[in-house]
Parts: C-alpha cells; structure tokens; sequence
C-alpha cells in the first residue's frame, strides 16, 4: 500500500535476549456473534478467523441468541480459563447492551442524578461488562422498549476500578444505514469485513495521520492546538519524516470548514483520523458561531442566532417574552419575528446552521479513507443508538475504516485522550492501547486486533501486552531512544505495582520527553504523596500546556494548601493558555477560600442534594471533618447520607484519603446501618484504598 523504508529495530528473542522465540501463540481472540449474523455471513466470519490464525493470534467463533449480557459473560469467562489466554474478544451483530448505574466514578464527566432522571437517560451503556472480570453487577431490569438493554447496577462486593482483563470491542451495523432491513444490515456487515480481512493482508507502516480540533474544545486554547504536532511527532515519528504525513487541522482555518474536512476524511491512505470536538450520537460540532469580520456581518449573524432560538419557544406567550427582551437588550425591530420574515430566511437559516456541523446524513455520502477513527467527543460511539458517527465511518460503502473509538455518554475534554496512542506505531493491536485507556463510557468500535506494520519487535510487544512480560522486561525499556517505550514501560510498571512515586519523580524530572513526563505525572496521582506533589509542583511550569493543565486538575483532587499560590499565579497571568487557566481557577474553588484570598467564596455550601452532588467533581478537603461528621449523623436523612457516602469516593486522590477510609471503616462497624448506605461505604472505602 505504501512505499517506505521501514524502521529496523533490533530483533527481540522472546522476552529475555538470547532466549530462543517461542513460536506457540501466547493468546487467544474470540469473535462472539449473534446466530442471524454468522449464517448470513459465514463466509466473511470465518475469513476474519482465518487471517487471525495466520497471523499468530487463534480466533474462536461463539454463536449464540443471547438474551441478557450475563449469558454472554459467561461464556467468555469460560474461554478465558482456557489455553492459550484469551486477550481480547469482538462482539458482533445483536449483542445484549449492559446499561450500568451506580459507576458514575468510572466516568469522566458523566453524573446525571440516577434518582431523578429516567434509566435510559442516566445510566451507561457499557462494555466493561464483559472486560472487566473484576467488577461485580447486579441485574435489576430489561428494559421495556428496548429488548436489547439490560439495566446493571454496580455492587460494592467487586472492586472499584477499572483493570480489563482483555479488550473489548464491537462491530454493530447501525439502523440508520440499512433501515432495520436486515438482508441489507448483513450485506454492510459482509462488506465490512471483507475490507478487515484485505487490511489485515496489506503492508501498511502508520506514517500519515491527520488531526481537527473542532470549536469549544481544547483548540480553543492555540498553545494546546500548537503542540499538537510536537507531542504527535514523538508518538508517531515516520508520520513527520516528510510534511505529507501529518495534517493539523484547527476550526478556525474556515468559517465552514466542515467541507475542506470532507476531503480530510476521504483522503485515501490516512492511517490515523482523529478529531478533539464535541459531538452527539449523530453530530460532530465542527464550527461555531461564524468569525464576521464586519460590523453588518456581526449584525447579520446575531439575527441568525435570534431566529434559530426564536423557534425553540413553543407557546405565544413565550415568544412574545423573547421578543421583547432581545429587541430591547439589541435595539432590534420586532418585525424581523415576523411569520414573513422568518419565512423569507428560512432556507438560509437551515443551511447556515447546517454548515457548523457533520452529521449523519453527511457521512453517508463520504468515503472515509483512514483505517482508525479517533473521536474524542461526547455521544459519537453510541452503538446503542440507531445511527452513530464511528458506525457510519465504518459501515458507509466505500469507507476504509475498520476501526474506530469513541464514548457512548459524554466526556470530560480534558482528559488525556492521547495516551500511549503511540502504541499503533508500535505496530501493536488496537485493542491493547484500548486496553490502557479505558473508561466506562470509552468503547472501540470494529476490529481491535488491526495493527500497522512496524518493525520486528512488534510481534515481541503484542506477546508482552497479551501474556504479562515481567518487571525486568520493562524496566528494559526505561532507558530506551523511543519516548513511546519508555512511556510504555512506565506505565507497565506502574501497573504491575513496581514502580514508586519516587521513580515517577525521578522521570519526571529528568526526562526530556513530553509524552513520558506527562504519563509520569498522571501515574503519580494515586500515591498522592510527597513524590506527587513534588511533581505537581514542577507541573506547573513545565513547557508542555497540557502537562501544566493536568497538573492544575490534580492539585485540586490532592488538595495540599502549598498549591494554592501557583494556583493562583496561573489564574491570574495564563491568558496566552485558556485552558490552563480555567484549571487552575477550577482547581481553586476546592480549598478554603480564608487561605485563597481576594474575595473567594465557598460554592455550594450547603449540605443538601445539590450541595454534597457538588463535592464529587469539586472535592472541599478542608471540609472533610464535616463531611464525615455529616455521614456518622444518623438523625440526618438516611438518603443523603448515601449521598455523601459516595461523594466521599472522589476524594480517592486526596492526601488525605487514607484518613476518610479510616473514619468510615469506623463507621461501618456501628449495628443497624441501612443497606444501601452501608454498601455506598464499602463502594467508597475501595475507591480510597485501591489507589
């Protein structure tokens, strides 16, 4: 496919140098699919097995017609006692959908109130289900329209975090495409992988990537979008060999971009598309209000606002109060609210609005070119829904896509989406980077086990990931050239429990590479100690913004008072780094605003739903003698003591963590506690302890 001289790396034997390469395979796939869908496409099935086997990786194929999540899970628990180890598993066609409440800490900004909203809207659809043997659910319900979704909620008798035992993901025909026809459903789903098979066979080294920072993400911070390149080049260093191989992409290059786009996404030979946006299951936002450059443009463009808003009210009495209040707020004439005039504009308003935004109906006619989708965007990996955007990148005729990630809730934009995304340089399977960065809401859609073509040492790495390598096989890697091995190695190690907040300082000090100092700093935050704030510290000003950022968001999760000056440094003088900024302002809200200073105030003071809601994104530690006070206090409502009892959980990187966990292991000892609130405190005590 593509003509470059490979890298060549030095041939690894086996996991010990000078070990004779074992040839036996180190790991299982399973390709887990629904009766209907493999005798419609058997051919296909077992072509995908088939190239799998040939490549080292046997794949078994399980057939069935499941009718809750749990008869699957069991039948994947059975294939993993099996040899050789199972490392990951695809679900294809009509797989049970495991909606889960009660894991909101699993998350990274999804917290809709799971008391007041309705399941389907506040629970997770998830499949950390079926990887994460670890966690323990209990079924509460099918859900009454949708036969395919299964309500879970998360018990305390599992553990609290997130630890795959093997990768997951999903090849799902979304409805949208073929119409709830299912002779069309399974000619989309054959010609899927006809193409998964044709990638597998084809040598293709990751050396061109393109990237889009949409309106209101990150990008709206240009020393973030600015580095991008810098940190992608050290993740993906044959992507920079020459200028054709990277594409750096920022809303702000067009007022309707979405069209240079489409010839982005359809350009052929991209190995990696990866867009940083907000987005819905059927929408990426691209642009946002348009940049006039012109007083009469401004005019022109708050009056498509107007209109677009004026719409959304339903009753006259409605309108007319919006009528009002904008002629009178603008100096505007009530006769551009006129049925006439809206009329007169009608068309334009649609396309002009239409332009801000991708959306399905557009996909369908596009041809995507790259082999991995990246969305790092809320909603656009909601396979449950009948049309999603990383199923239309897949299953639209034409797309060489055959992977794709994505969220089926919403996400917080500043999280680390790139880590060890270098991974696909490596020449590892997708699925294995999927692996390490998992929350409950992430979800890989299409085939994990598509890898690129790297050097020798890449068959060594995929047997490492899948088999588990030993401490000294990765603190090999320490002292290696590649920022990604190194990276790579840290967080093995920090895994494996062999790596210290000391040994993350020391890197972190002394390593010169963006990637690796910044997976150093995010590893330290569950030691939350001396080493941590050592680092966090140094964070502050380190070069690399989103090193900076993230050091700002984990101050305020740790909560020393030495914090709050640089806090407040940053605040006051980041205005060339938005984001940055508004971390360290967020940040500073959670401690004691006597010590803060110049007129803080304390949010949400008060101790009611919204109040203690409040301390799970914004944790008060100043306040934690109160709070746990609040809890021991039987004569206060035994529901907003369970309230408390799981806000208490996000103070798991906390310096005073291991204090909480003390007082409510306390607690727990007291006869006549209700259930559900001693089953919170249990939930809580594990987040705290399992750091």
């Amino acid at each position: 496919m593509k003509k470059i001289v490979l890298v060549i790396c030095f041939l690894a034997l086996g996991f010990t140098a000078g070990a004779v390469p074992d040839k036996r395979p180190a790991s299982s796939f399973a390709i887990i699919i629904d009766q209907a869908s493999y005798n419609a496409c058997k051919a296909e099935v077992d072509a995908y097995k088939a190239v799998l086997d040939a490549e080292g990786l046997p794949a078994v194929i399980v057939t069935g017609d499941w009718q809750t999540p749990d008869q699957v899970k069991a039948g994947i628990l059975k294939l993993y006692k099996r040899k050789p180890r199972l490392e990951g598993i695809v679900l294809v066609g009509e797989i049970p959908v495991a909606r889960v409440l009660g894991g909101q800490h699993f998350t990274t900004a999804f917290k809709m109130n799971q008391n007041r909203f309705p399941w389907n809207e506040c629970s997770v659809p998830s499949d950390r289900f079926y990887d994460c043997f670890d966690l323990k659910f209990n079924y509460i319900k099918q859900d009454s329209v949708e036969p395919s979704w299964h309500y879970y909620w998360l018990s305390e008798e599992g553990t609290q975090q997130l630890r795959p035992a093997i990768y997951s993901a999903r090849i799902k025909v979304p409805d949208d495409l073929c119409g709830g026809d299912n002779a069309q459903r399974f000619e989309l789903l054959r010609g899927y992988l006809q193409k998964v098979v044709a990638a597998h066979k084809e040598t293709n080294p990751f050396d061109r990537l393109i990237h889009f920072a949409g309106e209101g993400y990150n990008s709206d911070c240009l020393t973030a979008w600015r580095q991008y390149a810098l940190v992608f080049s050290e993740y993906f260093p044959l992507a920079f060999a020459s200028a054709s191989g990277n594409t750096f992409l920022n809303f702000r290059q067009d007022p309707v971009i979405k069209y240079l786009l489409y010839d982005q996404i359809q350009r052929p030979g991209t190995d990696l598309l990866a867009f940083y946006e907000h987005g819905a299951p059927d929408t990426q936002y691209i642009n946002g209000d348009y940049p006039a450059q012109t007083f009469k443009e401004n005019i022109g463009w708050l009056k498509h606002l107007l209109r677009v808003q004026y719409k959304r009210c339903k009753n006259p009495e409605d309108q007319q109060e919006f009528i009002k209040m904008n002629c009178d707020m603008y100096h505007l004439d009530p006769i551009m609210f006129h049925p006439d005039t809206l009329t007169a504009y009608a068309v334009k308003d649609s396309s002009d609005e239409a332009d801000r935004y991708i959306v399905l109906e557009d996909l369908k006619k596009l041809k995507p070119g790259a082999r991995m989708v990246m969305l790092n965007a809320c909603y656009n990996g909601s396979f449950h829904e009948e049309g999603y955007v990383a199923g239309s990148y897949l299953f639209v005729p034409g797309s060489q896509t055959v992977t794709a990630q994505g969220n089926t809730v919403n996400v917080l934009q500043d999280k680390f989406a790139d880590q060890l995304i270098g991974y696909m340089g490596m020449g590892i399977r997708l699925g294995f980077w999927q692996k390490e960065v998992v929350t409950l809401e992430s979800h890989m859609l299409g085939d994990p086990t598509y890898r690129f073509t790297a050097c020798d040492r890449a068959d060594e790495w995929n047997r490492a990931l899948a088999s588990g390598a030993p401490e000294a096989y990765w603190r090999g890697f320490l002292q290696a050239g590649e920022p990604m091995q190194r990276a790579m190695a840290i967080k093995q190690l920090t895994g494996m429990g062999c790596m210290t907040s000391a040994g993350l300082e020391e890197i972190f000090t002394r390593d010169d590479s963006y990637i690796v100092r910044l997976q150093a700093l995010v590893l330290s935050a569950k030691f939350a100690d001396e080493h941590t704030k050592g680092i966090i510290m140094r964070g502050f000003h380190d070069p690399y913004e989103n090193i900076r950022r993230q050091a700002c968001n984990m101050a305020g999760k740790m909560g020393c008072n030495d914090f709050i000056e640089p806090l407040k440094s940053l605040q006051a003088g980041a205005y060339e780094t938005q984001r940055v900024q508004y971390a360290a302002q967020t940040a500073l809200e959670v401690f004691d605003p006597a010590l803060v200073g110049g007129g803080a105030e304390l949010a949400n003071p008060n101790l009611d739903e919204a109040g203690i809601r409040y301390l799970r994104n914004n944790p008060q530690h100043f306040r934690i003698p109160e709070l746990l006070g609040f809890l021991a206090d039987a004569a206060q409502p035994a529901d907003l003591r369970v309230v408390m009892a799981e806000a208490l959980g996000w103070f798991n990187n906390s310096a005073q963590r291991m204090q909480i966990a003390g007082a409510l292991e306390e607690q727990l000892r007291q006869k006549g506690l209700p259930e559900a609130l001693r089953a919170e405190m249990v939930k809580t005590i594990k987040r705290l302890k399992n750091n």
